[in-house]
């Protein structure tokens, strides 16, 4: 690789890790490439970069005065949308947005079907040996699905519920198009009015002021104790304690979580021994793909970059996101 004076500085962790197969992408742009985890980089990696492709350190980056374009390899940028984390005012950051939607929206129906088929209790039952049908059950086809932020995420769950046969309600921040698989689509302020219809409620929300606690205990009382809550997004999104009430006293059915508030869930949670919650650790996103999307966006954005045109997924640093 030639040496040159412009620096990409890629911070890999345990899921971004084809090193080679990252400076063999990153050759031919004009840049030399430094490799580090992103756990054993210093500061000093920091000073000289003009791109860092990862998940980089909040505190070293007002050092990096070369600093340009950040690429996250996470879709949440809220740990580093802030421009006063940067030297420079025109720093771009951008986010992995369009990585991780189909895994998470597998991740929602697995959690789905396996609470409305009852498979957590059956999987009780085997470990004692037991023989014996888990009744009620439910239907997803023929439901109402709710979802809350209608980012890749979203989207990608609104497709596989229509798909299944749901009648889709999305809620979103801006005005746009009512795309075919959502059967209608609503603004942000007017999350009041979806919430009594939902059957499944799926949030997939970003971590940002206006969605933190964006599901609050006034608006638990709105749901149906039917109804099944996922949040994908981040766990500030949910009023956690509220949350845990309304499960305790039978108001809603259950829920899945793969985001909790805090994170890691600490050991002595009533959520963790409840038989209608499943818990997963933040792991929706994983897939053997991801880094096949990975590389696809981080090339794409780095011939954009070389030769000045947009990238794609810019993060506005004011809805941080």
């Amino acid at each position: 690789m030639t040496e040159t004076d412009r620096k990409i500085l890629v911070l890999y962790n345990i899921a971004f890790t084809p090193i080679r197969f990252i400076e063999r992408l990153i050759h031919g742009y004009g840049f030399r490439c430094d490799v580090k985890h992103t756990r054993e980089a210093v500061q000093e990696d920091y000073l000289d970069a003009e791109v860092i492709i990862g998940q980089p350190n909040p505190k070293y980056l007002k050092k990096a005065k070369k600093l340009k374009w950040v690429q996250l390899t996470s879709v949440g940028a809220d740990h580093v949308a802030d421009a006063s984390l940067y030297a420079n005012n025109d720093i771009i950051l951008t986010n992995a947005s369009g990585v991780y939607g189909k895994p998470i929206a597998e991740h929602v129906f697995a959690m789905i079907l396996a609470f409305n088929r009852n498979l957590m209790q059956y999987e009780r039952n085997r470990q004692n040996g037991k023989w014996s049908p888990v009744l009620p059950m439910r239907d997803f086809y023929g439901s109402t699905l709710c979802v809350i932020g209608f980012g890749d995420i979203g989207k990608e769950v609104a497709i596989r519920g229509k798909a299944l046969g749901a009648r889709v309600i999305a809620v979103k921040r801006t005005v746009g198009e009512c795309p075919p698989y959502v059967d209608e689509l609503y603004l942000t302020d007017e999350i009041d009015k979806v919430l009594p219809k939902a059957d499944y409620l799926v949030l997939a929300l970003p971590n940002t002021p206006e969605t933190r606690g964006i599901l609050s205990e006034e608006r638990i009382k709105k749901l149906k104790p039917e109804v099944f809550i996922v949040n994908v997004g981040r766990g500030t999104a949910i009023c956690q304690e509220a949350l845990i009430r309304a499960l305790q006293e039978g108001r809603i059915a259950g829920a899945g979580l793969d985001v909790t508030d805090p994170k890691p869930l600490p050991a002595d949670s009533p959520l963790w021994k409840m038989p209608n919650v499943i818990i997963t650790s933040h792991t929706s996103g994983f897939s053997p793909q991801n880094w096949n999307r990975h590389a696809e966006l981080i090339r794409e954005n780095l011939s954009r970059y070389v030769e000045g045109r947009p990238l794609l997924n810019r993060v506005d640093f004011n809805k941080k996101y």
